[in-house]
C-alpha cells in the first residue's frame, strides 16, 4: 500500500504495441518525504517487469525545473536509475514552476507536448 502518493496504472494497446500509463498525484502542501522516492521506485520496479514501455504522468508537486531543488535531484536520481527522462520543462502551474510531468524510458519518443491550465498533452509513438 502506498502512503505518499495516489496513482492509477493501466495498460493500453494500439497498433499491436502496448504501453503502461502510470498517473500520479502527490499532494504539494509539504516536501516529498524520502519514503516517496522509495515507494515510487518500488512501483517502477514492478512496471519494468512487464517488459513494455512505461509513460509516467501526473502532478508530483516537485519543482523539476529547479536543478538546485533537493526533491528535483532525488526525483532525477530515481528516473536515472530506470533510464527514464522527464520530457516537459515549461511552467505547468499558474504561479510558475514545472510541477506536472511526463516521463518515459529514454528510448521512447514523445512529441507535441503542450500545457493548458496544468493539463499536459502529448503524442506517443503508437
Amino acid at each position: 500500500m502506498l502512503s505518499t502518493f495516489e496513482c492509477l496504472c493501466i495498460c493500453l494497446s494500439a497498433d499491436g504495441e502496448s504501453f503502461i500509463l502510470l498517473t500520479i498525484y502527490r499532494p504539494g502542501s509539504t516536501r516529498a518525504p524520502s519514503l516517496f522516492y522509495d515507494e515510487l521506485s518500488t512501483v517502477l520496479e514492478s512496471l519494468v517487469l512487464q517488459r513494455c514501455q512505461v509513460v509516467v504522468g501526473g502532478d508530483l508537486n516537485i519543482h523539476v525545473e529547479d536543478p538546485t531543488d533537493i526533491d528535483a535531484q532525488w526525483l532525477a536520481a530515481v528516473f536515472d536509475a530506470f533510464d527514464m527522462q522527464q520530457h516537459f520543462m515549461e511552467p505547468t502551474h499558474r504561479l510558475g514552476g514545472t510541477l506536472n510531468l511526463v516521463a518515459t524510458f529514454s528510448d521512447y519518443d514523445v512529441t507535441n507536448l503542450t500545457v493548458d491550465h496544468s493539463l499536459i498533452t502529448c503524442t506517443l509513438p503508437s
